[in-house]
């Protein structure tokens, strides 16, 4: 079974699941609620990168354990980029010529069908990053200018709709948590309070002053949102691309964290 239909079979028993917009593809980017609308609104999300989907795994595991009750509640969206993470598993073009071009490096893929990395796609110092690439590929290319990919569009005007407490978002590799977007001030102490009791939480290591990305769906929600974001890049050690088994530890260990979150914002 792909990953776009096990999530989607996961979402079926859920009762508020909806889609926040579709892909280059067609495909649903489906997104979950658990507890209450009227408190702290926590926006989880998974596989923006097409060779890290099974980070999904890890969304889904969470949305089982999220027991809701109270006001507080959180939107879970475990496959940003279904059309990628579709040809990273199989090799399935999807009628796209961009993956045609590209398909013998289905294995290493990480940007959307047109060949965008939705994570450099972001209107915050869109197209500054030191590894940012003006061309399409595998991985890296911004696009033609900020939110032109239907997935990274989608993800940012629901969350603007959404106006969350927090965002958080699955990577891999590194073993690592990332917070910092030249927030300061009284903001800045904020957030390094809560990436380092997340980091601590999840055990991963807390990275500080590493600013040479731009254009992430994290950046995006510190400088505009001006709200607590956090990076959360799962496997600590190997090699692309991971399997399902791999990401094991991690989804226990995360099994929790919305809760958590919750209590310490």
């Amino acid at each position: 079974m792909s990953i776009i239909d096990t999530v989607s079979a996961a979402l079926k028993a859920e009762r508020d699941v909806f889609p926040i917009g579709r892909s280059v593809c067609g495909n649903d980017i489906l997104c979950a609620h658990r507890g209450g609308y009227a408190g702290k609104q926590l926006i989880v999300t998974a596989a923006i990168h097409a060779r890290e989907c099974y980070t999904a795994h890890v969304v889904l595991r969470q949305i089982a354990e999220f027991a809701g009750g109270g006001n507080d509640g959180v939107y879970f969206v475990p496959l940003v980029n279904p059309d990628g993470a579709l040809f990273f598993e199989s090799g399935d073009t999807q009628g796209s010529a961009v993956l045609e071009r590209f398909k013998d490096r289905h294995r290493t893929w990480k940007a959307n069908a047109d060949g965008v990395d939705l994570n450099c796609n972001f209107d915050a110092n869109w197209g500054t990053g030191e590894q940012n690439k003006r061309t399409v590929g595998a991985s890296d290319y911004i696009g033609e200018y900020p939110l032109c990919a239907p997935e990274s569009l989608a993800l940012c005007r629901f969350t603007e709709r959404v106006k969350p407490s927090m965002t958080v978002s699955y990577h891999c590799m590194g073993g690592e948590l990332y917070w910092e977007f030249f927030q300061s001030g009284v903001r800045r102490v904020r957030d390094e309070k809560l990436a380092d009791l997340i980091a601590k939480r999840i055990d991963v290591k807390k990275v500080d002053g590493d600013l040479h990305s731009a254009g992430g769906y994290k950046d995006f929600c510190v400088q505009t949102l001006g709200i607590p974001a956090v990076t959360i890049e799962l496997i600590k050690a190997g090699e692309h691309p991971f399997g399902y088994e791999d990401f094991l530890p991690d989804i226990l260990k995360n099994a929790h964290l919305p809760k958590f979150i919750l209590d310490i914002l």
